[in-house]
Parts: C-alpha cells; structure tokens; sequence
C-alpha cells in the first residue's frame, strides 16, 4: 500500500471540500474515474490501466459487450475500499447508461438505469413528489453499485436500500438478461453478491411520498447512552452513533419523519457542519493523533463539538457529500452484543495506539432490523444486527490495525460478517463458509451457473469467494 502522511491527508480533504464548494456541488474531487485510460477508485489507493475500458449507452450495447469480453469488473463510482473494482482485463462503467426508464405513479414504482448515482435518483424522485424510503449515508453510489454491495443506512424498523427494490435486470455471464424478483434465488445472490452472477443495470424501486426529516446531533456520555439504550432506540426511527478512543463523549445522531418545515438554508448549514467535521478530523484529529497528544486531549476536543437540530428533505438527512479521505473497514454483529463489542475494538486501537501511533479514528455504530431475507451474503441476513464501521485517516498504520481488527472480527463468539464493499483483505472462502453456511454453498453454486468461465471473477472474488 502507498505510505501517506498527515499532510497529504489534510491537504486532500481540503481540496476536496472547496472544489465541491466552488463549482456549488456539481463536482467532487475524490471520486472514482477512468482519465486517460487509466482508473483510480475514490481514495486513489487502487490505479491501473484496464487492458480494456468500456462504456456502453444502451442496454443491447451492455449485452453484446458481455458476451465478448474477459475478465470483467464494472464501477459506478468506485466508492470501494477494496480491489473489487479491479478488472483481469475489461472494466466496464455505466456512466453512460443513467437516468429513468420508465415510472407508475400510481403503485410509485419507477426504474432506474444501474449507472444512475443515489444523488441523482433522490432528485429525479422529489420531482414526481416521490422518495427512497431508505437510504445510505452516502450519496456518490450508482443505484446498481448500492444493491450489489446490499448498503444500508440505520433503522429501528428498516435501515436497507434492498427492502425498496421490487426487482432487478441483470445480464449473466453467458450474455442471458434475468429480470430478477423479490425472493428469486438470482436476486438473493445479486443483493450483496458484488456483481459475482452478473452485471445489475436496470433497478425498479417502490417508492414512498416526499417526506421532512428532523436530524439531531448531540453530544453526550457513552455510559450515559448504555444506560438509557433500550429506551433511545425504541424512541427514534433512525438512530446511529460516533464513538472515540480515550474518551467517554459520545455523539448521537437521531433522524424522525416530521410535518416541520424545513429549517432556513437547512442544506447550508448541514453542508458547513459535515465540512466542518471532515476538515477538523482531517486537520487536527490527524495532528492529535500523529503528535501521540491524542490520550491527553480526545477528552477536551470532544466537549467543544457543537451539535445541530435541522428539518430537510429526507434525502437530505440521510445523505452527505463530503467527507475525509479516510478508510473503511465494516462489520456485523448481533443487536446484544453491541457495547461489549464496541470496547473491545475501541480497546484494540487504543492498546495499539500506544505502542505505536495510529491514524485518527472514529467508531461509527448504525443498526438494522432483523428478518432481512433478500440476501444471501449480505452481513445483515436473518438478524438483528449492530454495524460497527471503524473509519480511520487514510495516512500510514491504518493498515496494521486494521490486520489486528480483522483478527479479532474472526475470534469465537464475536460472530462478526464483514461488509463486502469495505477494506476486507484477509477473509477467505473457509471464513465465508463459517458465517454464511449453507446460504454460502447455495450463493456460490448459483454464482458458478450463471459464471460458469468465471468472466466475472476478478482477484477479490477470487481471494473472498473461491471463485
């Protein structure tokens, strides 16, 4: 991996925020793109020159690419902390082929075209009146990218992009379009599948009508919080919360349907405070950290975070931009377990930190109900889960915690399942098996009947599937 320091993060972070802010958000600076033939994913960790780079417009162009080509992968926005956008030879874009298909607004059915950014469709629906009823916490995923990776966002009754998609079109391995429904094998493999039976490129979604939100951010007492949990979760439709080594402040982050109007420059003022946040984590959660002052003053830093009470669109709310060029390493675990295994991994980096310095880091913990069953893979099938995202300053060292993390993620009784579109480097097939069990076997039996060459096998797919 390239060795990178405080200062390259700061810097990136900083272009990356007034470039958005200058061209008034039409364009951001750490994105994945294809320039000159060559490819770079959003964080610039992952660079080469595809053998061959293609962007097909329509959906016979898409078919007939697939049936010549080789060792295909295929990006939307390359919003990935993995080589999973990696090709063997043929990278494939759908950058060209965005947009609605077609729309009921009548059953507030409308399709999508795969390369169609969540950004996009979020506004393509306020248009018809219309929103997602869930959405991720960030907005630069193309809709196929979304349900390949089965992303979510935090609920108390739903909290996955997936539970909205009526059905799907995707193009196999042998050149075959399936359309794909709810409870199919086929969508089941899809869903969290990231792209092993095919190309997803056509995406029809149930919609819900245009909605407000109230988003609250606060701070308070990590003790404080466990103690009153169970009651903090049942009182909120969407909640999530930040942790930080060496301290006991915790940040929670509460969004609920309201019939308030929106708040005055409501996007504004979420914009100054999400840049606010990526700047100051860049610039001087990285000087505490890289200066080993980050034990002594976590605990003062933290008392100074301001917090926000805003009412805004829902994707608005549910949505951001902006963000540090940090790193992503994601994981499940049951609903129970969520604080005892919160301290273990914030124990890990801090017991590691002092050894040896590490990057600045925050603990984002999200949830999602149980019952999920459009997934075969996907870390939140069948339970109720606890997502634990542990987001490091992309900057030297982020590496060996995330080793040790990964480690701890596969010790007995932990019971964790990673995130398929986070960092995940050292799971394999054996591990996959272990978690997933038969659902696994019968994900990669479908997987190999759909792929019987293996065309869209790259070297992640290879490494996590067996394939």
């Amino acid at each position: 991996m390239k060795r990178r320091g405080y200062f390259y993060v700061a810097l990136a972070t900083t272009l990356n925020v007034i470039i958005y802010a200058l061209t008034l958000g039409r364009y951001l600076w750490l994105e994945g793109r294809v320039r000159g033939g060559v490819f770079r994913n959003w964080g610039r960790r992952y660079r080469y020159r595809p053998e061959n780079f293609l962007k097909p417009s329509t959906e016979e162009e898409i078919v007939a690419l697939v049936k010549k080509a080789k060792g295909v992968r295929f990006y939307g926005a390359a919003h990935s902390f993995n080589n999973g956008v990696v090709a063997d030879e043929t990278l494939f874009s759908l950058d060209n082929y965005k947009g609605i298909l077609w729309k009921n607004l009548e059953t507030k059915q409308v399709a999508f075209k795969g390369g169609t950014r969540i950004r996009e469709c979020a506004k393509l629906l306020l248009d018809e009146g219309l929103a997602f009823g869930a959405l991720p916490s960030h907005d630069a995923q193309s809709i196929a990218g979304i349900i390949s990776t089965d992303v979510h966002g935090t609920g108390r009754d739903w909290g996955f992009v997936s539970f909205w998609v009526e059905s799907f079109k995707l193009v196999d391995g042998q050149g075959v379009v399936h359309e794909c429904k709810r409870g199919d094998d086929l969508f089941k493999t899809a869903i969290g599948g990231i792209g092993a039976p095919g190309i997803i490129f056509e995406v029809v979604v149930k919609a819900v009508d245009r909605f407000n939100v109230e988003q609250k951010v606060h701070m308070s007492n990590l003790t404080r919080v466990e103690n009153n949990f169970e009651q903090l979760f049942a009182e909120n439709e969407h909640m999530s919360l930040y942790l930080f080594p060496f301290t006991n402040k915790c940040q929670v982050n509460t969004w609920n349907k309201t019939e308030d109007e929106k708040s005055v420059l409501g996007p504004l003022r979420e914009f100054l405070s999400i840049s606010n946040d990526a700047l100051l984590s860049a610039w001087f959660g990285g000087f505490m950290a890289n200066s080993g002052l980050l034990p002594k003053l976590s605990r003062l830093a933290y008392s100074f975070k301001i917090g926000t009470d805003l009412v805004m669109e829902s994707n608005k709310a549910f949505n951001r931009t902006i963000y540090p060029l940090h790193q992503e390493l994601e994981f499940t675990i049951p609903f129970e377990k969520t604080f005892e295994m919160c301290r273990r991994f914030i124990k890990l980096y801090e017991d590691m930190y002092r050894e040896e310095k590490l990057p600045y880091a925050l603990f984002e913990i999200r949830f999602t109900p149980a019952g999920h069953d459009l997934t075969l893979i996907g870390a939140g099938h069948d339970r109720h889960s606890t997502w634990i995202n542990l987001v490091l300053n992309d900057s030297t060292g982020f590496e060996r915690y995330y080793a040790a993390a990964e480690d701890l993620m596969k010790e007995e009784g932990v019971d964790a399942r990673p995130h398929m579109g986070k960092y995940c480097q050292s799971f394999t097939p054996a591990d996959m098996q272990r978690l997933h069990g038969q659902n696994f076997t019968k994900f990669i039996q479908i997987a190999r009947q759909h792929d019987p060459e293996g065309k869209f096998v790259g070297d992640y797919t290879r490494r996590t599937f067996g394939l």
